[in-house]
Order: structure tokens, then C-alpha cells, then sequence
């Protein structure tokens, strides 16, 4: 058992529980907080058909000058005066041909803290699918360094994998892209499934230096059935790594990484655009102080508007706080599990934003090759224990790999109501999953075995009237296509959330002067959305 695992100072997670009591997010009290965002850059999103010669000049005068351009959502990332983030924004906010300016917000990697992973029994060889309980829950003992004891879990409390891959084991053609720190694409559980490797971030690497991503990707697509290491869900689906979390070597942050803003939307917008059927993404912050992004969601509409099939992690709060990207609508949203089918202590929660649970806590999966001291092309390789919302969000990844070769032609809409409709609302021990989550416990096999595709949802139209009262904005927003419960979404963010067979809504913005606002409204259970409605004073 040369390769045994543990955890290293190598190790970084991106939504990995952190030791409570903690600040939102999952850092420690004793942790200072990191910057909120980059001093120095501003996300802008210009009114289309707004001329070149207006955004030059707005950019002028605010010394701007663009970095990226995302021109099918029309946004841009500038570089500014650093330290001048506040007062750019008010200017932008204050140019009528701008509908947002919002910071580049960071999301910070920190380390896991548990401490009760387990560890390798003796005898496995190189082979760990029986330590994969939640691919096929046997209730087999793993042993954990704290307890210093075997401890079992619980018959059947998995998603019943090896049953869903009697029915499919997806195929090359199905591209799952990667959105995290990277990925060791030569390790031996991930060779051959990597497209390509790209790099959106400042770092100067495609490589993995934290760990996190190559991790995420072994969960999802890793090597199966080749008589080494461990299973991939999606089995024959292959990856892009698409790295939008780079290092943070700071002295003043002990952080090792960081997700920004404007480096999910450029990894989303190119997965987009380059035939990936899925994108999972293992990264989040909370809403406060970390308010979600207007451009990060124009980036999630776009994708969604191109057939992806979106999954990210839902959060390690153990709070029913909304973290995004997870919360926006047209994305799973996943928590995680254990063992025994039980919410796991640190998974965030919420029937009415997480779409699903999956497992998350004690999973075993590929680690980059360094961490074990080993070199990069060792034909065993590296392997590592971590638990998180991190580790589940690639579950349910690899299941739309699955669903997506089973039924071929279908859309986005329809795999992701095979997931969600096909999830377990009881667990093992009688849990009550639909306490936790809207749908329940992710099932392969039943997502698998449906006898038709499910239909795509009636088209929500919606109309927006905007008019004044005594000086204040208003807006009467009427739609049609759905009298479910609805979240009404002014800019990208939800303003009010309706009663079920409630057709309209009058939004009291209560502002002065001039100014836009773009209203869509969304079904608060699923990712069904209306058209975009805009209203200008």
C-alpha cells in the first residue's frame, strides 16, 4: 500500500467543510475574513445596441480599460484604478447606457479540517470501487484514524451505480467540462479523458496545485472497470478541465485559492460554446456579503439557453443560506450525504432552492500524483479522502452523462426532470429526503429506466410596464405559461418570490430618476424561466 492516503498541506477545497463554529462560507472564526473582491476590476454590462463611441467614453472616464470581453451576455471585465471599486461602480450606475457594474467578486479555497477521514485497508491491491459506498453501499467498514475503529454504513444507501451501468455507461461523445483548479489529466484514473486543459485564471499553470479539481473529475468520469483505483460515474464521458480557481499564495490570507467571478463566467461561456453537455460546478459563496452576480447569472442563462445541463455545489453552511451559482434557477443544486442516507453534518439545505442530494462525505477519489511523492505518470497513483457539497455536485454530473446517452436527443430540460424526478424521497433508514431537498437522493438506475422523456415545460411570456407614482419607480410585471409559485427576478436577483396561481406582480422599486431594469420570473421549483422583460425610466 505504497499509495496510502492522507491528508497533505497540498490539500485545498473549494466548498470542503471547514471546523465550526465558522463564518458564512465555512471559514473558521479565527480565520480572518478574505477580500471581497479584486481591488482592481469591475464587471460592466452595456445596453445592447449601446455605440462604441458611449462605452469608450464612459471606460475614459473612469480610467478603465477592458481586460475580456463576453460579448454574447455583453459584458466586460476592466481593469481600474486599484481601490477605486465603489466609486467606478457609481459612476457606470450613473450612465444610462449601463445595465450593471458589479466588482469581481472572490470566492475563497480553504482547507478541510476534519480530521476523521479514513484510511486504505490492507489487501485491496489497487483497486477501491468496494470502498465507494456511494456508488454501492454494502455496508461496508471503513476505517477512520479518530475512532480508531471499522465503522459500517448502511445497506443501499448509495445511488445504485452498478444498476444504471447495466442500462449506460454514456460515451465519449458526452463532454463533461471541469470548472475548478484544474485537473491532473496524466494521473492513471484519468488518463485519456481529458479534451483539453484550459485556463481562465491569473495563474500561470494549467495544472492542479490544490488538488480539488482532479478530485471533482474522478467523481465524475474517472477510469472504470480497468482494475485500478476507483469509478467514475459517468464511466466513458470525458472531461475538459476548465480552470477558473487559481493559487493564492498571500501571506495576509491563508488561503490556497481562489474562484473569481469573471473567471467562472469565461469557463462557463466556453463550455458553452464548445460542445460541452454538462458543467459541473464545485465552487459557491454566500449571498451576503458575497451578493450574487448579475454577470456570473447572464453567464448561467447563456449556458442553460445552449443545452447545458448545469450542476453545482449547494454549499457546506449547514444553513438553508442560498449560495450561488448553485441557487440560481437553472441550475441542480446539490447537497450532500453520508453513509446512512443522512444529510451530512455540514451539507447546506432547503427544499425550496437544492434540487437534489448525493454523496459528499468520506469519498474516495483520484488526487494529483505529488501529494503522494510519487511521479506524475506512476501507474498506481494517488488517491484521496475528502468531504464536501464538492464531492457530491460530480455525482450528479456523471448521472447526466448516464441519462444523456440513454436518451439520446434529448434537451437539457428533460435530462435534468430525469434526475430530479427519478431521486429517492426516502433514504435508506426511512429518512425523510424532501425535508432537506425538493427532490430527494439521487437514484442512477431509476433515472435510467423512465419509460418516455419528459416533456419540456409550457414557454412562461412575460410583459413588464414600468411608470412612476409621486416621483417613485414602479413596475406591473403579467405573465402566462404557469400559475406555479414563481420567483420574480429583477437584474438577476430575486425581489419576490409569488403564491402558487399568482399570474402578476407589481414590483415597488421605490427609486427616483432614471435608470433599467431587466425582469424575468422563474419557477421557484425546476429552472423554468420566462423571457426577459426590460423596463426603462
Amino acid at each position: 500500500m505504497r499509495h496510502a492516503v492522507f491528508l497533505a498541506p497540498f490539500v485545498a477545497a473549494c466548498l470542503l467543510i471547514a471546523q465550526p463554529p465558522a463564518h458564512a462560507g465555512g471559514l473558521p472564526e479565527d480565520v480572518p475574513q478574505p477580500p471581497r473582491f479584486a481591488p482592481d476590476q469591475l464587471l460592466v454590462a452595456f445596453k445592447p445596441g449601446t455605440a462604441g463611441a458611449q462605452i469608450a467614453q464612459a471606460h475614459a472616464a473612469a480610467g478603465a480599460q477592458v481586460i475580456k470581453r463576453f460579448d454574447a451576455i455583453g459584458v466586460q471585465l476592466l481593469a481600474i484604478p486599484s481601490g477605486a471599486v465603489e466609486a467606478s461602480i457609481a459612476l457606470y450606475e450613473r450612465n444610462p447606457n449601463v445595465r450593471y457594474a458589479e466588482p469581481n467578486f472572490h470566492r475563497p479555497l480553504v482547507l478541510p479540517t476534519e480530521g476523521r477521514d479514513p484510511m486504505l485497508p490492507t489487501g485491496l491491491g489497487t483497486e477501491y470501487f468496494a470502498l465507494q459506498w456511494g456508488l454501492n453501499n454494502t455496508a461496508q467498514a471503513l476505517y477512520e484514524v479518530a475512532s480508531g475503529a471499522n465503522v459500517t454504513g448502511t445497506l443501499d444507501a448509495d445511488i445504485d451505480a452498478p444498476e444504471a451501468w447495466d442500462l449506460s455507461r454514456s460515451n465519449e461523445n458526452i463532454r463533461i467540462a471541469i470548472l475548478d483548479s484544474g485537473v491532473e489529466c496524466t494521473h492513471v484514473d484519468l488518463l485519456g479523458k481529458c479534451i483539453e486543459e484550459r485556463n481562465f485564471t491569473a495563474s500561470t499553470t494549467t495544472a492542479d496545485l490544490l488538488g480539488h479539481g482532479t478530485h471533482v473529475a474522478g467523481i465524475a468520469a474517472a477510469n472504470t472497470n480497468n482494475g485500478k483505483g476507483t469509478a467514475g460515474v459517468g464511466w466513458n464521458a470525458r472531461i475538459g478541465s476548465l480552470k477558473v480557481c487559481h493559487e493564492w499564495p498571500s501571506v495576509d490570507f491563508p488561503y490556497l485559492g481562489m474562484c473569481d467571478v469573471a473567471d467562472s463566467v469565461a469557463g462557463l461561456m466556453y463550455a458553452a460554446d464548445n460542445g460541452y453537455r454538462v458543467a459541473n460546478m464545485s465552487y459557491g459563496s454566500d449571498p451576503d456579503p458575497y451578493s450574487p452576480s448579475q454577470a456570473e447569472a447572464d453567464a448561467i442563462k447563456y449556458a442553460w439557453s445552449k443545452g447545458v445541463v448545469l450542476v453545482a455545489a449547494a454549499g457546506n453552511d449547514y444553513a438553508s443560506t442560498r449560495h450561488y451559482p448553485a441557487a440560481f434557477p437553472e441550475v441542480i443544486s446539490v447537497a450532500a450525504t453520508d453513509r446512512h442516507d443522512n444529510l451530512a453534518y455540514f451539507s447546506s439545505f432547503g427544499s425550496s432552492w437544492v434540487s437534489v442530494a448525493a454523496p459528499g462525505h468520506d469519498i474516495l477519489s483520484a488526487y494529483p500524483n505529488v501529494a503522494c511523492s510519487i511521479p506524475p505518470d506512476d501507474p498506481e497513483g494517488c488517491y484521496n479522502w475528502l468531504s464536501g457539497t464538492s464531492m457530491a455536485s460530480p455525482h450528479v454530473a456523471g448521472l447526466a452523462a448516464l441519462v444523456l446517452t440513454r436518451y439520446p436527443g434529448i434537451t437539457n430540460v428533460q435530462a435534468r426532470a430525469y434526475i430530479e424526478n427519478s431521486a429517492n424521497a426516502q433514504g435508506a433508514l426511512g429518512q425523510n429526503f424532501r425535508a432537506w431537498v425538493r427532490y430527494g437522493r439521487i437514484n442512477a438506475h431509476l433515472a435510467l429506466t423512465a419509460d418516455n422523456p419528459p416533456p419540456p415545460p409550457a414557454p412562461i411570456t412575460l410583459s413588464a410596464t414600468g411608470y412612476k407614482v409621486k416621483g417613485q419607480q414602479k413596475a406591473d410585471l403579467q405573465w402566462t405559461g404557469s400559475t406555479a409559485s414563481m420567483n420574480v427576478l429583477r437584474n438577476g436577483n430575486i425581489v419576490a418570490t409569488t403564491d402558487n396561481g399568482a399570474t402578476a406582480y407589481t414590483d415597488p422599486i421605490n427609486r427616483t430618476g432614471g435608470g433599467s431594469y431587466t425582469y424575468t420570473v422563474c419557477e421557484s421549483v425546476g429552472a423554468t424561466c420566462s423571457n426577459e422583460a426590460v423596463v426603462v425610466f
